[in-house]
């Protein structure tokens, strides 16, 4: 299985707060950099009333051969939901176990 850098993300939403919003998955830290920062130049001058934002620390995850064939030509690929790959990285958005 091959390693990717994963990245969660989470929503921040005027008058609400903030929320998971998913994680993304990139091939190396620079393309997790280069994702980021295209993220953010399609983003208005100021914060819009609902927006998403990366979350915790990059950590590296083993994905299928399928989720890593769609990261071809791309800086990275964004997942919803809260199924992180691997460990589930050390900070950040966790899911809730008893």
């Amino acid at each position: 299985m091959p390693s990717v850098i994963v990245q969660k993300w989470e929503e921040s939403e005027r008058g609400w707060g903030t929320r998971p919003d998913g994680y993304s998955i990139h091939k190396t830290l620079d393309d997790l950099d280069g994702y980021v920062r295209d993220y953010w130049a399609h983003m208005p001058g100021r914060a819009p009333d609902e927006y998403s934002r990366p979350h915790g620390t990059p950590y590296t995850a083993q994905v299928s051969d399928e989720a890593f064939a769609n990261l071809e030509g791309k800086l990275g690929v964004r997942y919803h939901g809260s199924n992180y790959p691997g460990s589930g990285g050390r900070d950040g958005w966790r899911k809730f176990t008893l």
